[in-house]
């Protein structure tokens, strides 16, 4: 009966066994984090907090009959909860803002006192123009190599209304897609859909963002954008097009 052999670790006969043409040196794999894409024309914007627009803006009025507005906190709260809500079950990122053309008061105590002389507790701010984004990151499709949130964007601005008269239902301007774009000048540039929004209250503005959400077909979306890249055309039919384009505000 033949004597049995054990056989010594490869590990320790790496070299004997010339497994060293073979071996490579093991390559560490990173995943870098996503950056968040950026939903705004910043230009003259500041970045805020929601706390910060809850507990340090006032509220503005209608003065004729002194009923409060729908303030910028109470807009973005509203869709946030609204967006929760329509796209259950998905990851819902809490909203980026920004606001611009800060709006300077004092308290009716600190009406006589000098400017140098004010403390933090006598002074009032709101903004006038405020703008928001938020983004959906388990809703995403890659088209033509490019990965694709779907995101939601809002902006609103008081100077779109007549704070001097009677309360009157307010604007807000809200879009879904996948590539959106808000400034705070009440501009949004998106590829899904948008809307304008008049309300008086925040039910009205919930509801009204329901319906938005509803409106829109993210998978009708993406699969145009598909279709899209599979598409040509001509010189002749570029040509037409760019004609067309040149010529569609006359």
């Amino acid at each position: 009966m033949r004597n049995l052999v054990i056989m010594p670790a490869m590990a320790q006969n790496r070299e004997r066994m010339n497994l060293g043409e073979y071996a490579e040196e093991a390559t560490i794999i990173i995943d870098e984090p996503v950056k968040p894409a950026n939903h705004f024309i910043e230009a003259n914007t500041q970045e805020v907090t929601l706390n910060h627009l809850k507990n340090d803006c006032i509220t503005p009025v209608f003065s004729k009959d002194n009923e409060l507005t729908i303030n910028h906190a109470q807009f973005v709260e509203t869709i946030q909860d609204a967006a929760q809500s329509f796209f259950s079950g998905e990851k819902v990122e809490q909203a980026t803002i920004r606001t611009s053309h800060i709006i300077k008061g004092r308290i009716p105590e600190a009406i006589h006192k000098p400017a140098n002389q004010l403390l933090e507790s006598d002074k009032t701010i709101y903004y006038e123009r405020a703008a928001f984004s938020i983004d959906v990151p388990t809703i995403y499709e890659t088209v033509g190599g490019n990965k694709l949130n779907l995101s939601i964007v809002g902006v609103r601005a008081y100077n779109q209304m007549n704070l001097y008269s009677k309360k009157v239902p307010e604007l807000f301007r809200l879009a879904v897609g996948f590539k959106n774009i808000v400034c705070a000048n009440l501009c949004i540039f998106t590829d899904g859909y948008k809307d304008d929004l008049r309300v008086s209250n925040t039910t009205e503005l919930y509801r009204a963002a329901l319906e938005l959400f509803s409106n829109y077909n993210p998978a009708r979306h993406i699969y145009l954008m598909q279709q899209l890249g599979d598409t040509s055309m001509s010189e002749h039919q570029f040509c037409q097009i760019i004609g067309k384009m040149r010529l569609y505000q006359c």
